[in-house]
This record gives C-alpha cells, structure tokens and sequence, in this order.
C-alpha cells in the first residue's frame, strides 16, 4: 500500500498535540515585526505573539513561505514517502496555495496533491487531520484528496473581533469609523465563506457575542465537531466553551488557540468552528 505524507501550514490550528501525534509536517508562514523577523509557530509562539501585540505599537505583517521552505519540505518527506497531500490556507486570502501549487510542479514529480481548504484555522486543522488519518489507513492519495473536497461544504468558522484597533491601525477601516466602534462597544462577527472574508453581524458586547456566534453555529446544521478558540483572550474560553456546550450539547468539542496570521488582521480574537454532518 502507497505510504502518504501530510503537510500544511501555520495558520492551521490543531487541538492539543494533534498535529505531532499524527506527524503532519506544519510549513511555517513568515512574520515580520518592525525589523524582526519570525517564522510563525516555530521562532514565535502563539501565546508569544499575542503578548508582544500588547506592548508594541506597530501592526506585524505576514507572508508565505519562501518557496525554497517549501520545496525543501517537499523533497525531503518524499524521501519518506510514496505521496504528498499538502492541504493549505485559502487561495483567496494569501499567496500560500500559489507558492506551494508551485513547489509541488518543480519538485513533486507528479506525486503531490496540493489542496485548497478555503479556509483556516482549526477548520485546515481538521481537514489535516482526516488526511492524516485516511493515510494512515492505507487510502490513496486521490481518495483522501476526494474525501477533503467532499468535508470542505461542511465547515464553519465563525469569529468575533474583541476591538477594532488592528482593523484601524491596518488601514482596513477609516479613523472614524474604529472610533464609532470603539464608542458603542461593536463585537464584529465574521465568518470565511469560499475563502473569502465577510460580516455577519455586530454584537455590541462581548457576552452578546459569544451567545450569537454559538447560536449561529447551532443554526447552521447538525454539528458533529465543534472548536471553541481564543487569540490572546483566554479570560474568554471558559465562558464561550459553556455557552457553545449548552447549544450543541451533542457534538464532540475542541479546544486552540488562534494563530498569529489571523491575529495579526483580527487582534484579539475568539471563534467558534464546526465540521457539519453529512
């Protein structure tokens, strides 16, 4: 039976030690901070990257990986392997799927599948973690390729900006506006749809927030997973995993934290993801 080799990137976000337990390699996205420069999960932790948000004044910004990262990555798990699926962020929200589409052409030798997630987080975490798991199980690289696109429609992610300041401070919105925002206390829901970012509603507290992201989670299907996640909020996780507890009694529950590449746009950062029946 073929052996497959799994890989991803940082902005995927694993429960516990998921992603060692299950060996998927993580090819790290840059951050650059001033004039530091780090790779995301490996030279900054998240944990890291949230404190130093605190104390600086300037936004960091983020990258993809250099190319050569990934084709070193590549080579080297297919001197392990027989094939690569390499599942990544999505297209539309950086040049990562676009740098490792490439990679896999020069070095792949037709034996890595790249994949699109369309999304982020601990929703790529997921798909990673099918993937490994389908390998593990002897299935062919097609077949878990099949299996990820068929798993994509069922996922959710939904999250609620604590502030509007690094929206502010990244040009995303005008002064006025994050001022507004500011004043009337606005909590943004979001969510990623076909990899792309939109707006669903403003709560105007952070109680309210976490009651209609866990009610618009509940509102989507049936849930059997459910990931319950901060970014440099972990007063919040208590309450939001009761709240989420409470509507989808049923599901099994996740727990993360939410890395630095999305932290970096959101600032502090809570979210509620789910993998939907079939």
């Amino acid at each position: 039976m073929p052996t497959i080799g799994i890989v991803t990137d940082s902005t995927a976000d694993f429960p516990g030690d998921a992603r060692e337990q299950l060996g998927i390699e993580m090819i790290p996205l840059s951050v650059t901070w001033d004039r530091d420069s780090y790779r995301d999960k490996q030279d900054l932790s998240t944990a890291d990257f949230y404190a130093m948000m605190k104390q600086r004044p300037s936004l960091p910004k983020t990258s993809a990986p250099p190319v050569g990262l990934i084709e070193q990555t590549y080579e080297e798990l297919l001197g392990r392997v027989d094939r690569v699926v390499s599942v990544h962020l999505a297209g539309k929200l950086s040049g990562t799927l676009d740098a490792a589409r490439g990679a896999a052409e020069r070095v792949g030798g037709g034996r890595i599948a790249v994949v699109d997630s369309g999304n982020t987080s601990m929703c790529l975490g997921w798909l990673a973690m099918r993937a490994a798991a389908l390998g593990r199980e002897g299935a062919s690289s097609e077949a878990v390729v099949a299996e990820l696109e068929a798993m994509k429609p069922r996922l959710r992610l939904y999250a609620v900006l604590d502030s509007l300041e690094n929206l502010q401070k990244g040009g995303r919105i005008g002064r006025a506006q994050a001022l507004l925002g500011s004043l009337l206390n606005f909590k943004p829901l979001i969510t990623i749809r076909d990899g792309a970012v939109l707006p669903v509603e403003r709560p105007r507290s952070r109680q309210a927030a976490m009651r209609r992201i866990a009610d618009v989670v509940a509102s989507q299907g049936s849930v059997v997973r459910v990931g319950v996640l901060h970014g440099g909020l972990p007063e919040v996780q208590g309450d939001l995993e009761r709240v989420v507890r409470e509507r989808l009694p049923d599901a099994a529950l996740d727990r993360g934290e939410i890395g630095s590449v999305l932290g970096t746009h959101a600032g502090p950062v809570f979210g509620v993801m789910a993998l939907l029946a079939e």
